[in-house]
C-alpha cells in the first residue's frame, strides 16, 4: 500500500516550535507577537531570521517514527507530501527537511514538496496514493474530493470531528491493520 503522509503537525510539532520562536523573537525587539505577524517586512524579517531553525529543531511526534518504520517494514510505501517547498521566503526547505529525517533516523519511499490544497489532492492522485495521513481539514477534503482515501489526524484538539478523525499515531496504525 501507498501511504501519503503530511508533514508539519502530523509528523513534527512545526506550530509548537514556530509560535516559541514567534515570542521569543517578538520579545527580543519588545514587540507583540500579531504585531509581526500584522506586519509583512516584519513577519519577512522574522521568517528569515528563525524559520530556518525552526524547521531543524522541530521535534517528531510522540509514536510517529516507531509507526512510520513499522508500517514500512510490513512492505508499505511512504511518501512524505508537504506544502515544505524549495523557495519559501528565500529559503530551501528541502535540504533542511531532508537532513532533519536523516537526523531522526527515519527512512521514507519519497518525499513530495510544495504541494498544498488542490495540488496536494493532485500529488496524491499522480503519486496512487492509497491513504494519505493529514492535519489540515481543507487539504483533507480536496484529497477526498479526488476519491483518496483520507484520515485526518490531531493530537492537538483543534477539531471535534468524529469520523475518519485520529489523534494518535497508535489509533493510525490500528485503523491501517484494521481496513487495509
Amino acid at each position: 500500500m501507498k501511504i501519503g503522509i503530511d508533514l508539519d503537525d502530523t509528523i513534527c510539532r512545526t506550530t509548537e516550535i514556530v509560535h516559541k520562536k514567534l515570542e521569543e523573537y517578538a520579545e527580543n525587539i519588545n514587540l507583540n507577537p500579531l504585531d509581526i505577524m500584522n506586519d509583512e517586512s516584519l513577519k519577512e524579517e522574522f521568517f528569515q531570521k528563525e524559520l530556518k531553525e525552526a524547521y531543524k529543531e522541530v521535534e517528531i511526534k510522540r509514536e510517529a517514527k516507531e509507526v512510520i518504520r513499522r508500517l514500512r517494514n510490513k512492505g508499505n510505501k511512504i511518501y512524505i507530501i508537504t506544502s515544505r517547498s524549495d523557495n519559501y521566503h528565500g529559503i530551501d526547505f528541502t535540504q533542511i527537511t531532508k537532513d532533519w529525517f536523516q537526523k531522526q533516523n527515519l527512512e521514507v519511499d519519497e518525499m513530495i514538496f510544495s504541494v498544498d490544497g488542490e495540488n496536494k489532492a493532485k500529488a496524491c492522485k499522480e503519486y496512487q496514493i492509497d491513504l494519505m495521513i493529514e492535519d489540515n481539514p481543507y487539504n483533507f477534503k480536496k484529497i477526498r474530493e479526488l476519491g483518496i482515501n483520507c484520515i485526518l489526524y490531531d493530537d492537538r484538539g483543534k477539531f471535534d470531528l468524529k469520523q475518519d478523525y485520529y489523534t494518535s499515531w497508535l489509533e493510525i496504525e490500528k485503523y491501517i491493520e484494521r481496513n487495509h
